[in-house]
């Protein structure tokens, strides 16, 4: 089953990608990296220190090659390279999704101006028409910590809400969570493996998000959990060739969470 869903991407689907490449920017030198678009290997790589210093390390992992996308489980040898040389290596926890924290490792840390690196290997059959290639990921850490604030709070259940944070420029990722702890909202998920180029379009850099009306739908306490991220995605050179034209790197720190009180 898995090696016919990561089959080669068909011609439409690299005309797909090569729409998605343009539309988010890219210029024409770049969209000219077949290997990238071809690439059916989408990887999205996260790595925060909380507020509290705990450090998480996340490697997601799609096949873009069939509708629907599907999560890829087996990739070997998933690590992250901190500062100093040591490999520290993640674990599949979940289908399609490959985890570390530092309370399970504490070699995991956070260091500011200093850079990261993401790696694994795929099988040939997984891999397809990358087969052997090189798939890392490698970004720099930003400095300085990140503070987000509710600038007009929900005044009603099914009322929106503002958030900014500084700095601006880092791109916001948010999640909204009930009183019971279950989330409710997240502008940047993956419980789904469906993924296309408006994941990437809804992170706000700008310092300023709004959260619909669906968000805060039942009067009651939510808590709004923020992180403040760099962001690499598409064919920038810190991405391999190999890695698909979706695939990206976030990296940053995270604000202490925030709860408020919604009434009806």
């Amino acid at each position: 089953m898995m090696q016919q869903t990561l089959q080669g991407v068909s011609a439409r689907g690299a005309a797909l990608l090569a729409a998605l490449a343009v539309a988010t920017g890219l210029n024409g030198c770049a969209v000219e990296n077949n290997t990238t678009l071809l690439s059916p290997v989408q990887a999205v790589t996260t790595l925060v220190e909380k507020d509290d210093g705990t450090v998480e390390a996340e490697l997601v992992l799609i096949s873009t090659s069939v509708q629907p996308h599907e999560f890829v489980d087996t990739a070997d040898n998933v690590q992250v390279r901190v500062p100093g040389g040591v490999f520290v290596g993640l674990a599949r926890t979940r289908s399609g999704h490959y985890t570390m924290d530092s309370t399970r490792n504490a070699e995991l840390t956070y260091q500011e101006n200093e850079t990261y690196q993401f790696r694994f290997d795929l099988d040939d059959e997984t891999a397809q028409q990358v087969s052997g290639g090189n798939f890392v990921a490698v970004m720099t850490a930003p400095a300085g910590d990140v503070t987000f604030t509710i600038t007009d709070a929900p005044q009603f259940a099914g009322d929106t809400a503002t958030i900014t944070w500084t700095p601006t420029r880092r791109y916001g990722l948010i999640r909204v969570t009930d009183a019971a702890g279950a989330t409710v909202y997240e502008n940047f998920d993956f419980e789904q493996p469906e993924f296309n180029g408006s994941k990437w379009a809804r992170l706000k850099n700008n310092g300023m998000d709004v959260l619909g009306v669906d968000v805060f739908s039942v009067a009651g306490d939510y808590t709004i959990h923020f992180c403040g991220v760099d962001k690499t995605s598409g064919f920038d050179p810190s991405l391999s060739a190999e890695l698909g034209v979706l695939s990206g790197f976030l990296i940053g720190k995270c604000a202490a969470p925030q709860t408020i009180t919604v009434p009806n």
